[in-house]
């Protein structure tokens, strides 16, 4: 959770800092802040896999589990 808060807060910030540059005329700050904005997504999607692939361990442990009951 921390991370995809991280990734959102990374992305706002580079969408603000590509406003600043194109206001400025600043084309380094507006490509700094582009290149935030993908980084900040790039948070974010790994933070949802992450959670994707601990769901996903759990739904696998309880249907051992589960193999394992019907078993004994």
């Amino acid at each position: 959770m921390a991370d995809d808060l991280n990734g959102k807060a990374t992305h706002l910030g580079g969408k603000l800092k590509e406003g600043l540059g194109d206001l400025l005329g600043d084309r380094q700050m507006k490509t700094e802040g582009r290149l935030e904005q993908v980084e900040g997504v790039a948070e974010q999607d790994a933070a949802r896999a992450e959670e994707e692939l601990r769901e996903a361990n759990a739904r696998r442990l309880a249907a051992e589990q589960a193999q394992r009951n019907n078993r004994i």
